[in-house]
């Protein structure tokens, strides 16, 4: 019987610590520079660090040399935004994504010209016609992701799982 009530206390408590954390990741960021963005559309050079993104429309945002490492924008819209006489693609150039969690998010279109998304999950992305000058993908997972139109060039790849399942070491 006590055996069977520590089991259940540990299993409440294990719970517990899971809710907190995620609340506590959840609110990591500013949530100021969160409601920022969301009104401007744009956070160049601030921090949002772990912020809880999931599902956000941002498309056409400029992220600039933000922070946005361990960032979840799993399923966010980052992808182009139409404008009345030309196409707003995001920006991400020289952003800090280090295992940000992109994850079937829409970034076709997007330019990451020389950001660091050393260990992003890019899994199932729409990463179509999007450009990667200068990025660091070292330990980036692509696997499942549309990269139809995308460009690699001058990328560094280095342990990078690409979209077909494939390990790239080109950069290592």
């Amino acid at each position: 019987m006590s055996l069977q009530l520590n089991t259940r206390a540990a299993a409440k408590l294990a719970a517990l610590i899971t809710v907190s954390a995620a609340a506590l990741t959840a609110f990591a960021a500013d949530p100021a520079k969160v409601e920022n963005l969301r009104v401007t559309n744009a956070c160049k050079y601030c921090d949002l660090t772990d912020a809880a993104l999931s599902g956000a429309d941002l498309r056409g945002a400029d992220f600039q040399n933000a922070n946005l490492s361990g960032a979840n924008l799993s399923k966010a819209d980052l992808s182009q935004r139409p404008m009345e006489k030309r196409t707003l693609s995001t920006n991400f150039e020289s952003t800090n994504l280090k295992k940000a969690n992109l994850s079937e998010a829409k970034l076709n279109g997007a330019s990451f010209n020389g950001a660091f998304l050393r260990e992003a999950n890019l899994q199932g992305a729409d990463l179509s016609n999007a450009v990667f000058p200068g990025a660091n993908l070292k330990g980036a997972n692509l696997k499942g992701a549309k990269v139809d139109g995308a460009s690699f060039e001058g990328a560094k790849l280095c342990n990078t799982i690409m979209a077909d399942g494939s390990t790239n070491d080109s950069g290592c």
